[in-house]
């Protein structure tokens, strides 16, 4: 489903209307959801091009590029960061029984997670289109952060371990950057993507007020089959997938913001625990999953 409306996995030129779905960050528009017939991949149809959608990030209440802790609700993003660091560190410690090498984080934000591998002994570099967040992680942890078109200047089979976590969603062409990830890593190497999943359990929940939608940003909706056949696709072998426990909590009191329910915050964690006890049975029904890949033998 590019822009001759043909579908980036499998090349269908059919595509469905699912229903629209409002942007509740910044411009209140509203942008329609499709999905491929034939394949099942999901995407925001007809988004802002790429010399526009820039401005559809100037929210001081986009967190990861703006570190805003003026809510609750912020509080709560960056308490559960905390957690996550530590865990997403265990797995990759795990991946590579405790060596250590050198990481790229694509799509790096305000640079806390390679800061954090940094502590801990990895050499790491970020990738990040944000001019303010990349300024904000050299000022800050004072790591080594390039937009995204310096890519061109790495030599092939560079990284040991190759991070986005919550970017694929946002790439234009997705695609393309399999490819990269591909050629920047190491035969040996991990990828470690985390992205939503639609077909979650709070996604089915809050239909179109799932707050991962999150038009026009998030340009992919994926299902666990849709990511693991695009992959593979690509020269990528699934290793494995878990569910990341806590963005369930999140995405529900922003999917009860954007109902305008009343106390958001109560009832998104109330949701948050019940959706997570489902979700000990059906790991692919989690809110959000963290896929590892590795290449494929040439």
């Amino acid at each position: 489903m590019a822009e001759n409306n043909s579908c980036i996995n499998c090349g269908s030129e059919r595509i469905e209307l699912l229903f629209h779905c409002k942007d509740y960050l910044v411009s209140g528009e509203e942008f329609q959801i499709v999905r491929c017939p034939d394949c099942g991949l999901v995407k925001t149809d007809n988004p802002p091009s790429e010399s526009i959608i820039g401005k559809y990030y100037l929210s001081e209440d986009y967190i990861s590029h703006s570190d805003t802790k003026k809510g609750i609700t912020d509080r709560l993003y960056h308490f559960a960061r905390i957690i996550m660091l530590q865990r997403k560190k265990s797995l990759i410690s795990r991946l590579f029984d405790q060596k250590k090498g050198l990481l790229l984080d694509i799509g790096s934000g305000t640079g806390y997670f390679p800061a954090y591998m940094q502590e801990k002994g990895w050499e790491v570099q970020g990738i990040e289109i944000s001019e303010q967040a990349r300024n904000f992680s050299k000022s800050k942890f004072g790591i080594s952060v390039f937009p995204p078109e310096e890519t061109d200047n790495i030599h092939q089979g560079t990284f040991d371990c190759i991070t986005l976590w919550h970017v694929m969603e946002h790439f234009n062409d997705p695609i393309q950057w399999l490819v990269k990830i591909k050629y920047l890593l190491k035969d040996d190497g991990y990828c470690v993507i985390a992205v939503p999943n639609v077909a979650s359990s709070d996604a089915r929940w809050f239909g179109k007020y799932w707050a991962a939608y999150d038009v026009p940003r998030h340009l992919w909706h994926f299902t666990p089959d849709t990511f693991s056949e695009m992959a593979t696709r690509n020269g990528f072998t699934l290793t494995s997938k878990r569910g990341m426990a806590l963005d369930v909590f999140y995405i529900s009191i922003l999917s009860y913001k954007n109902k305008n329910a009343s106390l958001p915050f109560i009832r998104g964690v109330l949701a948050g625990i019940l959706l997570s006890f489902r979700n000990c049975f059906r790991r692919d029904s989690s809110s959000s999953l963290i896929y590892i890949l590795r290449k494929q033998p040439a």
